[in-house]
């Protein structure tokens, strides 16, 4: 981001010097683009053989993020391509608000002011930064002030407006998207996240595919299901004539499945999205390129993942695994299942790994695995289960359940699982655990944890002592329960349903 400083900090040593005009802000967003050595220098600007000011660009990097969070290592855009005249926008987020108030005059608040202004000149936009006169000239629909108090003490009416605000500082911040408070990073990113498009061939020119690109850095399988899903559905209810398709094949991008080799982590397990191969992608005309939708500040994609939309995101027929796959599974859950109906209830016991110190604060915590195991002897007492099918990552929790009353009824895949009662493995998370296992398969790991996944969809009921991935699985491949239990312990309250 290109950002404006006094005159005060204008440097002792000059090296560049723009005069003051509107498309100032691009060419400075072009000089740095150009010359990334000269990034760190201030871009002076002159009016009238005059000093009034200088520009400064900062790298787009969340400011209030722990370092330990795996959101530090997002991939924003820097924007080093847009003009004013830029066609195929989406207004749909800004098209919601009557009233903007940029809080301070920078690149993206700027020129996302100038599209919105050409959009929709009915939208007011107000500054309340005094170098905006450099750069607007003020009317009944473009305002500027010293702050929203003598904004509001001037035109009183301007309450009534449904209104966004917009600050310089770029935040991670789920809860600004949903009451109108963001970045202006956000702003850029809901009008141009459609257009970063790209020509990788001659064929198919009378289609555009979404192609869905993330890293997976530290997701595990669940976590990319429900992304790329998600992604998909979403794309098909705001663009309908896009054709979305995965490849989530990043050369460096260090994940447990593939390493830092690059391969696609989807086509290791599932069947292409759509009818379209990459093969054919590659080769197409128009390609959009997904820019992490999922952690980007796009607000669509925040306000989907953090609302009721993803916690009720049902797979149904986009989620298609691969034939060995489902091979696989089948030989595992019918070594496992009765060959004969019964009535089983599936327990969910996330292990104690996400509650180390480092990682606690950022998920929910639920029931003890000894409380999980008295409620699930309780169910089976009052309901008259068969089986209890158990998945767990953790080898304590196993044998807690496979040294209990239970015993007799309790079924379970053989998938790896990992003992957190010792002692090198008291600070660690899973996947740091598999990752210093020079012996661990991924692959294989994988397949039969999807093998214990799926064995969730023949049960016929859910306890889960948290909310987790596991379950958001089990619930989104549409599996009908004669009940779900997933229990949530948040500042001392507990909730079920």
């Amino acid at each position: 981001m290109i950002s404006i400083f006094p005159k005060e900090e204008i440097p002792g040593t000059i090296r560049k010097v723009f005069e003051l005009e509107p498309e100032v802000f691009i060419k400075t967003r072009d000089f740095y683009h150009r010359n990334k050595d000269m990034r760190h220098h201030k871009v002076v600007v002159y009016d009238n053989g005059e000093p009034v000011f200088c520009f400064g660009w900062n790298k787009n990097n969340p400011t209030n993020l722990n370092p330990d969070d795996p959101k530090v290592q997002m991939h924003l855009s820097n924007y080093w391509d847009y003009s004013t005249s830029d066609e195929g926008l989406d207004y749909s987020y800004v098209d919601r608000y009557q009233l903007m108030i940029f809080e301070e005059l920078e690149e993206y608040s700027y020129h996302s002011a100038r599209i919105v202004q050409a959009h929709n000149p009915q939208i007011v936009i107000v500054f309340l930064d005094k170098y905006a006169s450099f750069f607007f000239s003020e009317n009944e629909k473009l305002v500027i002030a010293d702050s929203e108090e003598a904004l509001y003490k001037k035109h009183p009416e301007f309450k009534a407006l449904r209104t966004i605000r917009a600050f310089p500082e770029l935040k991670w911040d789920v809860q600004g998207v949903f009451m109108g408070k963001v970045p202006s990073y956000t702003i850029m990113s809901s009008l141009y996240w459609l257009k970063r498009e790209f020509y990788y061939g001659p064929e198919n020119p009378d289609k555009t595919f979404y192609l869905i690109k993330q890293p997976v850095k530290e997701n595990g399988l669940t976590a990319v299901i429900n992304n790329v899903i998600g992604v998909k559905q979403k794309i098909r209810s705001l663009r309908p004539e896009f054709i979305p398709v995965v490849d989530l094949g990043i050369a460096g991008d260090p994940n447990q499945f593939a390493g830092v080799s690059g391969e696609d982590v989807w086509g290791m397990f599932f069947e292409q999205i759509s009818e379209y191969t990459l093969q054919e992608v590659y080769n197409s005309q128009h390609v959009i390129l997904d820019q992490n939708s999922n952690l980007t500040l796009n607000p669509y994609m925040t306000e989907f993942t953090f609302s009721n939309q993803r916690a009720e995101l049902v797979y149904g027929k986009d989620l298609q695994y691969r034939r060995d796959v489902i091979e696989h599974t089948n030989e595992v859950l019918d070594a496992v299942f009765p060959k004969d109906k019964k009535r089983i209830l599936a327990v969910v016991v996330r292990g104690s790994d996400y509650l180390i110190p480092r990682t606690s604060k950022y998920v929910p915590h639920g029931l003890s695995a000894r409380e999980t195991l008295d409620k699930a002897i309780k169910y089976v007492d009052e309901k008259g289960f068969d089986f209890v099918y158990l998945a767990t990552e953790e080898q304590g929790i196993l044998e807690l359940f496979t040294g209990s009353a239970l015993k007799d009824r309790l079924i379970f895949t053989k998938q790896k699982r990992i003992d957190f009662r010792k002692e090198e493995y008291q600070d660690k998370l899973l996947l740091e655990v598999f990752a210093d296992d020079h012996e661990d398969d991924p692959i294989a790991r994988t397949l039969d944890y999807i093998a214990t996944l799926e064995g969730l969809t023949r049960c016929d009921a859910l306890l889960a002592n948290v909310t987790c991935g596991a379950v958001t699985y089990a619930l989104g491949r549409g599996t009908t329960y004669e009940f779900v239990d997933v229990s949530k312990i948040a500042d001392g309250m507990q909730s079920a349903r």
